[in-house]
């Protein structure tokens, strides 16, 4: 296990160049954003609005894993040695939104779908066993505004309702970090095994019940992102300090994905591949 979070490391290290589009999408979404949201008044404006987000995250999605997957590739044919044409990497990320924009329009959508009825389920679960806090949603909004009225609106809180706070908080996190289990080879498996977003997403499901160990992948992901977290807090109020932070940041967002692909076709795509030649044999 320790072996492949190293490769991980080594193969994100020797291709930063999968850093660009992640980047540059970010910041194309930014300005979008800062557009739109003088531009979105009517109907068919906001609509056209989420249409072009639709679109957006999708090609981003399709070109940008495939370039991922590409390295991956390249690392386990070079056997480990690193590949000297990595800048051609940026020559994959059309041909991953032509080969792939399908597939990841319905992901996108699916995962929106799934995500919305996770959070309405654990609400609900929420409400029946722990209650509501007795606070509307406009007062947390503005609570959250500034690290004052924040302090000020938990001083205004009883001890029940910090108690419940709690509670609520520990079933939102239990309720994202089993999503995200879940999910976690989803779209690895669009680009591994099929195109088809549902039967993709009952083969992440799958995974995680077939092949408990990935559990301690899940764990290892959360430790160092629980670290770069304190990490981020306490350099945040240095301006240079926090620079380096925010690129660490996304470089982390790439090993991630880099990490779970190589996971994948080593752990799981290869032992799949053994025991189809092993019964074939047979």
């Amino acid at each position: 296990m320790f072996q492949i979070f190293k490769n991980a490391f080594k193969i994100s290290y020797n291709n930063l160049i999968i850093t660009t589009p992640l980047l540059l999408f970010l910041l194309i979404l930014n300005v979008y954003l800062i557009i739109a949201k003088n531009a979105v008044k009517v109907l068919p404006s906001t609509i056209l609005f989420f249409l072009t987000l639709l679109l957006m995250t999708s090609a981003f999605l399709a070109g940008w894993l495939y370039m991922i997957k590409i390295a991956v590739d390249n690392h386990i044919n070079n056997n480990n040695k690193q590949d000297n044409n990595t800048y051609n990497l940026i020559k994959e990320f059309p041909v991953g939104i032509a080969e792939y924009i399908k597939p990841f329009l319905g992901f996108t959508l699916l995962y929106i779908l799934f995500a919305d009825l996770a959070f309405v389920t654990t609400y609900h679960i929420g409400l029946k066993f722990i209650g509501g806090i007795g606070v509307t949603a406009a007062q947390f909004i503005s609570a959250t505004e500034a690290p004052v009225a924040m302090q000020s609106f938990i001083e205004s809180l009883t001890k029940t309702q910090l108690i419940k706070i709690n509670y609520w908080y520990l079933l939102m996190l239990c309720s994202l970090q089993l999503f995200s289990l879940l999910t976690l080879f989803w779209p690895v498996e669009l680009m591994y095994s099929t195109k088809n977003p549902i039967l993709a997403f009952f083969k992440s499901v799958k995974i995680v019940f077939t092949k408990p160990q990935v559990i301690l992948l899940f764990i290892g992901i959360n430790i160092i992102n629980f670290i770069l977290m304190i990490f981020n807090y306490i350099t945040m109020f240095n301006p240079i300090t926090y620079f380096i932070m925010t690129v660490v940041f996304f470089s982390f967002i790439v090993y991630i994905f880099v990490l779970l692909f190589l996971y994948y076709e080593e752990k799981i795509q290869s032992n799949s591949d053994s025991s189809t030649n092993s019964n074939w044999e047979e």
